[in-house]
């Protein structure tokens, strides 16, 4: 069972003139100092036993913020990525292709394939499609994770409001990233599945958090889960 942290990489991808956003957030598991019992089996004697157990919780602990500015080169973003993969080793990847599709996509998993090549790191790629329609989760062979941007948001003000989600002091862009938090207000009513995605030139950092805090708590309910379906880089 995996109880160490687990990065998750988030690529919020813009179209050619608008900023592209990076983010590592890491999923721990804080304890609550709260006990409870739970059934656990004794191989030894052969029995199940009560077992004092203690309670803990998620939190997100965000690590690394990055912005790209517009014009996006996409083999740049895809190179940058591909060194973040190599720095932090196995780890959930996230990728908005609202904007930019399959291609790009594809694109970014040549290049981590080719940083992982002859290593033994085990990544898990996620392509997402932000969908500005209510209703559930859905999947596409083409689309990736097609996900109501509601859903997307919501939870991740919930654990910014909460203190589930802590930003580290000393990145450059912290303060950024908590006045994206503060001053986000979802727009009601989209037009279409993209009008609105972006609300405002600088909400890139808190939607490539979003993903992945999305994400953890969509696939990672369990500490040893991943996603299944997804591109798989080995």
């Amino acid at each position: 069972m995996r109880t160490e942290p687990l990065p998750i990489v988030g690529v919020e991808l813009g179209a050619r003139m608008e900023i592209t956003a990076l983010s590592v957030t890491e999923r721990v598991y804080v304890p609550t100092g709260e006990l409870f019992n739970k059934v656990a089996y004794d191989a030894r004697h052969r029995r199940e036993r009560l077992v004092a157990s203690e309670k803990v919780v998620p939190e997100y602990h965000v690590r690394h913020l990055q912005r790209l500015g517009a014009p996006v080169r996409y083999k740049g973003v895809a190179k940058r990525v591909g060194e973040l993969v190599k720095t932090v080793g196995e780890c959930l990847l996230v990728i908005d292709i609202t904007r930019t599709g399959w291609p790009t996509l594809a694109l970014i998993k040549e290049v981590v394939d080719g940083v992982l090549e002859g290593t033994k790191k085990h990544i898990k790629i996620c392509p997402v499609t932000v969908s500005g329609l209510a209703g559930g989760v859905s999947h596409s062979v083409d689309a990736g994770y097609i996900v109501p941007r509601r859903d997307l948001v919501s939870a991740t003000l919930l654990a910014f409001e909460s203190g589930q989600l802590k930003i580290a002091s000393g990145l450059d862009l912290a303060g950024t990233l908590t006045s994206e938090f503060t001053n986000f207000k979802p727009r009601e009513d989209p037009k279409d599945d993209l009008e609105g995605w972006r609300l405002a030139n600088n909400d890139d950092l808190v939607l490539s958090v979003a993903m992945s805090v999305w994400a953890a708590g969509r696939f990672l309910r369990k500490i040893d889960s991943m996603p299944v379906g997804s591109l798989v880089s080995a």
